[in-house]
């Protein structure tokens, strides 16, 4: 049961990495500017074939229905492939000049990969189907760019909230979040909320999941003022004094204030906090609208859910991208107008949608998905840089030494930001 979930969280949020492809390969890709060069538009017919995750297979039939009533001249084709080396697959398939001609990606995903120049900018279809980019989740929106260009048109997005244990808040006492909570409500709460072997919180600083990792650790730069790059992420600014403070509160939950698991160093959330808050032994988690499927197998769980402290959050998605070297771009190009549009989107996604409007449509447009919508207005996105993957790693190692007093949280927000900058130069 957890281990469907894991899966789900994996191919839902996430920052994946983008396993490198071999020497040879990233040599040609260099030499030549990226995969073999796209097949001119033409008249829309043929086959379209979109590689999307294997968690689309419930909508499948339903998407394919739709499509051949509006479409009957072309033939969609969607594969569903596992999360596990997903990004690996399209990189080592573009590089090989036989990409699908649509690809779902992961945002986290997709800076490394346009960097390697494998997709298409969209920025001119983007203007010439007048989609509105105010029309979708800014997150997710902003993450389907790299260096100013659109690379890809999202379809998914996703926000993170509280989620928190209502009958461990009635037996300390404590009124429910709202809204306009702060990070000093929520170290309050977090402090009386410890103890008889319960955890006010659970956060993830495990090394094997950085990207798990990053999320909290994103948010409470942001929360403080903070940020890991300057505006036109050029430079580090994650040794400032603000990241610096940011970090410094994400640390002292686990050195000072004891309020999150004493394995916290070597905790994901879905694989460690997730049971833990299950079990009654952590009282507050942060996570996406994924985590109501998992707790709905848990029905005598009493939880609520409010909007993160000082009203920013991590926010990504899924975004479809047109590869270098794609068959038939043209019908490529159908396809995705065809679901640039917000009933269509609510109405096949299998995930929370990109398009904010589709959370009108049901079943996004149900009680229990309104703090997630909420969400979405106060999301932010990782940065937009093409070595993100390495970055996020570095950032995770340098805090786990925090956590075991090797280091001062200033002399490894300045070691982060030395190692950003030269991986931005690499």
């Amino acid at each position: 049961m957890l281990k469907a979930f894991r899966a789900g969280r994996q191919q839902l949020r996430r920052s994946v990495a983008v396993v490198a492809t071999t020497t040879l390969a990233l040599a040609l890709a260099a030499c030549s500017g990226g995969a073999s060069p796209a097949a001119s538009d033409g008249p829309a017919s043929g086959t379209v074939t979109v590689w999307v995750g294997s968690w689309w297979e419930p909508n499948v039939q339903a998407i394919q229905t739709a499509w051949k009533a509006d479409h009957p001249e072309i033939t969609l084709d969607l594969e569903l492939l596992p999360i596990s080396g997903y990004a690996d697959k399209f990189t080592s398939s573009a590089l090989g000049g036989t990409p699908p001609d649509l690809v779902d990606l992961d945002v986290s995903m997709l800076s490394s990969i346009a960097a390697k120049n494998l997709l298409q900018p969209m920025t001119d279809f983007v203007a010439s189907e007048k989609i509105d980019k105010s029309a979708y989740a800014q997150a997710v929106w902003t993450a389907s760019t790299f260096k100013g260009t659109q690379y890809g048109i999202p379809d998914h997005a996703f926000s993170s909230f509280l989620y928190y244990n209502k009958s461990l808040f009635d037996k300390a006492g404590l009124p429910y979040p709202t809204a306009d909570w702060d990070y000093a409500t929520f170290l309050a709460d977090a402090q009386k909320l410890s103890g008889d072997g319960v955890s006010g919180f659970g956060m993830a600083a495990d090394l094997s999941d950085p990207a798990n990792a990053m999320d909290f650790i994103a948010q409470c730069i942001w929360g403080h003022g903070g940020d890991i790059f300057n505006a036109d992420q050029t430079k580090a600014t994650i040794n400032s004094p603000e990241a610096v403070a940011g970090l410094t509160y994400w640390a002292d939950l686990y050195t000072k204030y004891h309020v999150v698991p004493s394995g916290t160093p070597n905790f994901t959330v879905t694989r460690d906090v997730v049971p833990l808050f299950e079990a009654g032994k952590v009282a507050m988690v942060s996570q996406g609208a994924q985590l109501m499927t998992e707790f709905a197998k848990h029905p005598d769980i009493d939880y609520g859910m409010v909007t993160m402290p000082g009203k920013v959050n991590r926010g990504g998605g899924w975004t479809m991208g047109l590869p270098v070297g794609a068959k038939n771009p043209a019908a490529a190009k159908v396809f995705l107008s065809w679901f640039a549009d917000a009933k269509r989107q609510g109405e096949l996604m299998p995930t929370t949608p990109a398009i904010i409007r589709s959370n009108d449509v049901a079943p996004w447009n149900k009680k229990q998905f309104a703090v997630s919508t909420a969400a979405f207005a106060d999301s932010r996105s990782l940065p937009q840089v093409a070595n993100w993957t390495p970055m996020q790693t570095a950032i995770v190692t340098e805090l786990q030494k925090v956590l075991v007093g090797q280091k001062s949280v200033q002399q490894a927000a300045d070691s982060m930001a030395q190692q950003l900058d030269a991986l931005q130069g690499s």
